[in-house]
């Protein structure tokens, strides 16, 4: 038998260019579905004004004030029974801590902040500044009880 022409062995450069070409773009496309600090920081600004709109709900519907103290770590809910306020423990009000990497902007002075509202709905006027990254959102009550997320003032 005859030996017939060696057979090429190996990628041609085209193959070789078509193949990183194809992981570049599943790569491109995986980096561009991790949610950037912009938008992990909004999703979290935006669950926590929800939050406060749900507590201003149940002060209303519960006739009793509602408290949601923020602080360092996340925040927690706390009803008002006479003259002292009660943890609340129960769905949809359990402590929530703040995601990694996003942090509320206090100071030595005021680690904490307080959103009150009462069974009319409206509230004590407040504001805090959460941070991530290089971004930062302000979530704010006014003294009707309006829950706003926007960026921060001033």
């Amino acid at each position: 038998m005859r030996p017939g022409p060696a057979l090429a062995r190996g990628f041609t450069l085209v193959e070789l260019i078509v193949v990183l070409a194809v992981i570049a773009v599943a790569g491109t496309s995986v980096l561009l579905t991790q949610p950037g600090d912009r938008q992990q920081l909004a999703h979290e600004a935006e669950r926590f004004g929800a939050r406060l709109v749900r507590a201003q709900e149940e002060a209303i519907l519960g006739t009793r004030s509602i408290q949601v103290v923020a602080n360092e770590q996340g925040y927690a809910f706390a009803r008002q029974r006479f003259a002292e306020w009660e943890p609340i423990k129960e769905r949809p009000f359990d402590d929530v801590a703040w995601k990694q990497g996003t942090a509320p902007r206090l100071s030595r002075d005021l680690p904490e902040v307080r959103f009150s509202f009462d069974p009319s709905g409206t509230a004590s006027a407040a504001s805090l500044v959460l941070t991530r990254g290089d971004s930062a959102l302000q979530v704010s009550v006014d003294a009707e009880g309006k829950v706003t997320v926007d960026a921060p003032h001033g």
